[in-house]
């Protein structure tokens, strides 16, 4: 990748063992400890947490657990959306380099082959003033066994072991790119990166809602979060936790 501007990673905090990396962030970004740009990384991480407070399991000194402190005021990120899209283009092109087919699960998991390797959460505090984020996600890197049934590493795709901390800073040099990338091109255009690499898109799949299982196929997501599904006799438009697949 060409160089371009550091938005993130200016400071790198690394901890043996906290209970979440993003309540960390949250605390000490909120207390003016850190800067925007602040990275913080974990080898072993007691309380993690994924979308919609699911638990985040990971091995000890096995994957990629970090959070990211945003000031998206000083970062000039429009909305939560478009960091959605930033942060899930970042994972999957830095995961690209070591593993092949890789997609976005809407709304944030990357997938390797079908297999969960990485997911992504974002907190947001905004006031009048002010709108900040912790950007938190974890990527399976050595760990060989998942309690979850679809869930993968770079070690179980490669068959290679990696350092965790080095792969930290091509993870860095992915989310400047797309941060660069979202100033020059527009939140449109990252946008529609997104919904170009959709795990499942124009897809037969299963899909359940609303206690019912139906067929088919993602179209795209939307500007306001939301999945859009063609069951051929309607489209219909569903929100995060509303629909399964």
């Amino acid at each position: 990748m060409i160089m371009h501007k550091a938005y993130v990673g200016q400071k790198i905090i690394h901890l043996e063992c906290v209970d979440s990396t993003n309540n960390y962030t949250a605390n000490v970004f909120k207390s003016g400890a850190i800067d925007s740009g602040t990275v913080i990384l974990t080898d072993i991480q007691t309380n993690g947490r994924g979308q919609r407070e699911k638990a985040w399991q990971s091995d000890a000194f096995s994957n990629l657990l970090v959070s990211v402190a945003a000031d998206l005021n000083l970062w000039k990120i429009n909305n939560i959306i478009s960091l959605n899209h930033i942060v899930a283009l970042a994972l999957r092109e830095f995961l690209s380099k070591h593993a092949s087919d890789v997609k976005i699960k809407w709304p944030n998991d990357i997938m390797i082959k079908g297999r969960k390797v990485a997911g992504i959460l974002i907190e947001t505090q905004m006031t009048s003033v002010q709108r900040k984020s912790v950007i938190g996600f974890g990527a399976n890197i050595n760990q060989t066994s998942f309690e979850a049934p679809r869930a993968t590493s770079l070690f179980l795709e490669s068959s290679k072991s990696y350092q965790p901390k080095a792969l930290l800073f091509e993870a860095i040099d992915a989310l400047n790119y797309f941060i660069d990338l979202y100033h020059e091109h527009g939140e449109l255009y990252l946008f529609e990166q997104y919904n170009e690499h959709l795990w499942k898109r124009e897809e037969q799949h299963l899909f359940h809602f609303n206690e019912q299982e139906k067929a088919g196929k993602i179209v795209s997501s939307t500007m306001e979060g939301q999945l859009v599904i063609d069951f051929e006799e309607e489209v219909k438009n569903f929100s995060n936790g509303e629909v399964i697949y």
